[in-house]
């Protein structure tokens, strides 16, 4: 007998197992949990076998989801080149660029990508990583379609942010290393001009707190290395911790402001999968951080 397979539950299933989870499944779907749960159960009543195994660890695929998964990937591939709307133009066709500062790149971005690919496979998106004064420049050129960044100080000809997140900072410090405040605190720290670098400054300045600066970059991946071989302390992302680091929370030295951190599209840019991408940066952003021990 012939059965005709819905692909709209298609589409739920390999979601879900994209994204490991039917919550995040049905915030990129646009529905209802409960909604994609039921979708999961037509398809598995259809199939006459289970496809998925729920935990408390999340979900694990059974030995009919793992056969059926690349089958259904392939069919929505096939029907999103057939249908417009759903993804299927050439990838030339669409593309969105997005500006990125670089201390959102080791986490944040690499979720949206992913969420957002497993829903619009036939996109391409390129990715300008910088400093902000170099992506404020690129969007006000036009040139890029999402950008991720802390605010400038005069933004008033500037573009105005979809929202405005305060993201935590926090002290680090190689683990196992006796940190020193005593005479002065050793510094690992951003290279001007750098708010975080100023707000740094400005908080142990506050609290009375002696402060040498034994190493400065522009380059989050130098600032990580300069920590995790012991030269100093530095004040960084709370989601972006250097190897072998622990966070020095231990009230020996001063509580840090939170950053302002901004996701923006071009003025007046109605396009829904642009809107789609500044809101899975909006999420990702809003989401809780866990502090690194």
């Amino acid at each position: 007998m012939t059965m005709d397979l819905d692909t709209a539950l298609l589409r739920a299933f390999v979601s879900v197992v994209r994204n490991g989870s039917i919550n995040r499944a049905a915030t990129l779907l646009q529905r209802t949990q409960p909604a994609v749960s039921l979708q999961i159960r037509k398809l598995e009543q259809q199939l006459g076998q289970p496809l998925l195994e729920r935990s408390p660890r999340g979900i694990r695929l059974t030995g009919a989801g793992e056969a059926l998964l690349p089958y259904a990937e392939r069919l929505l591939t096939l029907t999103d080149q057939l249908v417009p709307g759903l993804g299927g133009l050439p990838a030339c066709e669409q593309h969105r660029r997005i500006g990125i500062m670089e201390d959102f790149t080791g986490t944040r971005l690499p979720r949206v990508l992913a969420d957002f690919a497993s829903v619009h496979p036939g996109l391409r998106l390129s990715v300008t990583v910088g400093m902000k004064v170099e992506l404020f420049t690129a969007m006000n050129a036009g040139e890029l379609d999402v950008m991720v960044s802390s605010p400038l100080a005069d933004s008033s000809l500037l573009p105005k942010p979809d929202a405005q997140f305060m993201c935590p900072l926090a002290w680090f410090a190689a683990r196992g290393k006796v940190l020193t405040t005593s005479p002065s605190l050793p510094l690992v720290i951003f290279s001007a001009p750098c708010s975080w670098r100023e707000q740094t400054l400005a908080t142990l300045n506050r609290a009375g707190q002696p402060w040498h600066i034994v190493f400065e970059s522009a380059s989050l991946t130098a600032i990580q290395a300069a920590v995790e071989a012991g030269l100093g302390v530095a004040a960084m992302l709370a989601d972006t911790p250097p190897a072998h680091s622990r966070c020095v929370n231990d009230g020996s030295l001063p509580p840090l402001p939170g950053m302002p951190v901004g996701v923006y599209r071009q003025s007046g840019d109605n396009d829904p999968l642009t809107r789609r991408l500044a809101e899975l940066f909006c999420r990702e952003l809003d989401a809780p951080i866990a502090t690194a021990a």
